[in-house]
C-alpha cells in the first residue's frame, strides 16, 4: 500500500509540472558544488548542497530562498560545518521555449560555522551564471561557474571562493495558461 501510494504521488507530481519560467511559476531544486582555494597559505576544499524554492515575479526573473549546507576542510584540520540562509534572485536571459537557457543567480546570507568546539556567526554574498538545459517539459539540468565571499565573526578577512556547481530544478506550473 506505501508503495503503491508513493507511485501515485510521484506521478501526480511529475504530471503537475510545467517547464515554465513565466510569471506565477514556481522552481524548486537545488544543486552540489565543489571548489578548493587557497587562504592564509592553506588549501582549503569544499563540498556544498543548496536546496531550494523560488517564485517567478515576472516573466524569466524568480526570487525565493536557499540553504546553504556546506562542509570545508582545511589542510591539516578538522572539518568545519556551516548553514548560510540565502534570499536569492534568478534570471533566465533567453525566451521559455529554448531547451537551453542561460542563467544568472545572485544570493546574500546569513548563517553560523562550527567546528573545533567553536561556533561563529557569518554573512556572504555570491552568484554564479551558467546553462540550463531542459530534458524535458517538466525539468532542467544546471551546470555554473560561481563566486562566493564570506565574513566570518571576528574575522578581519573575507574567503573567497570560485565554484564549479550543477544542478536540478523542477519547475512547476503556478496558473494556468492558455
Amino acid at each position: 500500500m506505501k508503495k503503491l501510494s508513493l507511485v501515485i504521488c510521484l506521478f501526480l507530481l511529475v504530471y503537475s509540472v510545467n517547464a515554465q519560467i513565466q510569471k506565477n511559476d514556481w522552481l524548486i531544486g537545488g544543486n552540489v558544488k565543489f571548489a578548493s582555494n587557497k587562504v592564509a597559505d592553506l588549501q582549503t576544499s569544499m563540498f556544498e548542497f543548496s536546496p531550494n524554492a523560488g517564485y517567478f515575479f515576472v516573466n524569466n526573473f524568480a526570487g525565493g530562498l536557499r540553504a546553504d549546507i556546506n562542509s570545508v576542510k582545511v589542510e591539516d584540520e578538522d572539518a568545519i560545518s556551516s548553514t548560510l540562509i540565502s534570499p536569492f534572485l534568478r534570471y533566465y536571459f533567453l525566451p521559455s521555449d529554448n531547451k537551453v537557457n542561460i542563467l544568472l543567480d545572485g544570493s546574500f546570507g546569513f548563517g553560523a560555522t562550527s567546528g573545533a568546539g567553536d561556533t561563529k556567526s557569518q554573512s556572504g554574498f555570491g552568484f554564479a551564471a551558467g546553462p540550463a538545459i531542459f530534458l524535458n517539459k517538466h525539468t532542467a539540468f544546471e551546470f555554473t561557474l560561481g563566486y562566493n565571499s564570506i565574513k566570518f565573526e571576528d574575522d578581519p578577512d573575507r574567503s573567497n571562493t570560485f565554484t564549479v556547481g550543477v544542478g536540478f530544478q523542477v519547475h512547476l506550473l503556478g496558473s494556468k495558461k492558455q
